[in-house]
């Protein structure tokens, strides 16, 4: 027998050869994808957002995921008086290593899960179309994010985006004007509403739940189109009485000001100057009326702002002698130059840690406005 063992494999590799077919390699059991979410991503964190509501303006959404598999999910539907919704438990991958399912408490709701976000799933798994995505897709919260409402109001400016009325419907009386959006604007306890036609400004107080009030309220009186006239009017009224504010976190984070009487107003923030930056310094610049030649133009056509820095005392009279014009190859946010006009601007100037653009000018108020004869 010993002798003749080496022979039966020989005969056996023999006929495997002239067979034709190549020896396959045993089968490996659960090959995992090493490019998924759930191995290739950070995803343990808190997302917020809103999804979106057949019968309201938006549900907000806010879904806490743990590294050890466990979830806290909440829901509100962003109308005055709504209870809000919660639940806790665990959460399973899915074999594909990008969805994740929340169990029976989380009302076996599936998530997709992508980088810095997640994206809420149809009842049976799919994706919704990419026109409604968009409204569905949850961002993540930032860790570094200043927390608390009021600390918040102020790091931002808030511009309004969409607005409701009872019954869902879109109030378009509050956007008479593409480029005069309503912008909100919080400073201690002070309120700045601008756009429209007239600002309006006032004191407002901010309760622990979250309801705002206002003061008295004071605005100018300038005449404009009637329809800017009448969005000042609707938006006076909505304030006029205590407002729910809801605040929904994120990068771009959305404001919810819930009025008693139905109306929802969407604003988006943005992180104000002093937010991003640091506090100012504040200077005056005089800009000429036409723009000059240079070197380093920051719209890249070979032209730059003729500026000069000028000085007022404390009774808003110019002081000193202004030096020349020099060309300002920066940009002040928030300003557009008219060929021809003669501009005073006070101007906020940045000076951002470790930044190597130099300065940053935004543009506070418009101090005097010339038209120059040619």
């Amino acid at each position: 027998m010993t002798l003749r063992i080496p022979g039966l494999f020989l005969v056996v590799a023999l006929l495997g050869a002239c067979s034709g077919e190549k020896p396959q390699p045993p089968p490996e059991a659960d090959v995992v994808d090493m490019h998924n979410s759930r191995n290739s991503l950070d995803w343990s964190g808190v997302y917020e957002g809103i999804v979106a509501c057949q019968d309201c303006p938006g549900t907000q959404m806010r879904l806490t995921l743990g590294q050890d598999g466990r979830f806290e999910f909440g829901r509100r539907a962003l109308v005055r008086g709504a209870a809000p919704a919660s639940a806790k438990g665990q959460f399973t991958w899915q074999p594909d290593g990008n969805t994740i399912v929340l169990d029976a408490n989380g009302g076996d709701q599936r998530f997709a899960v992508g980088e810095g976000r997640v994206i809420v799933l149809n009842s049976d798994g799919s994706r919704p179309d990419a026109a409604a995505a968009s409204l569905l897709r949850l961002e993540s919260v930032q860790p570094d994010a200043r927390t608390g409402l009021a600390g918040m109001l102020e790091d931002h400016r808030w511009t309004l985006s969409s607005a409701t009325g009872v019954g869902n419907k879109p109030m378009a009386s509050l956007f008479p004007s593409a480029d005069r959006p309503f912008v909100f604007s919080f400073a201690g306890s002070r309120l700045h509403v601008e756009g429209g036609c007239n600002g309006l400004r006032g004191g407002y107080q901010l309760g622990a739940d979250g309801l705002l009030t206002l003061g008295q309220v004071a605005s100018t009186r300038m005449a404009c189109d009637p329809p800017l006239m009448a969005a000042d009017k609707v938006l006076a009224g909505l304030l006029a009485a205590p407002v729910e504010l809801v605040l929904v976190a994120g990068p771009e984070p959305t404001l919810a000001v819930l009025a008693a009487s139905g109306e929802t107003l969407l604003l988006t923030g943005q992180l104000t100057p002093e937010a991003r930056y640091g506090q100012p310094t504040t200077v005056f610049l005089e800009v000429g009326p036409q723009r000059l030649a240079c070197d380093h133009s920051p719209s890249g056509d070979g032209l730059c702002l003729q500026v000069r820095e000028i000085a007022f005392d404390d009774k808003g009279l110019r002081v000193g002698s202004p030096g020349g014009f020099q060309a300002f190859s920066g940009i002040i946010e928030g300003y557009t130059h008219q060929a021809g006009t003669r501009n005073v601007l006070r101007v906020k100037r940045f000076q951002p840690a470790g930044a190597q653009s130099g300065a940053v000018f935004v543009l506070d108020l418009t101090v005097e406005s010339e038209t120059m004869a040619e």
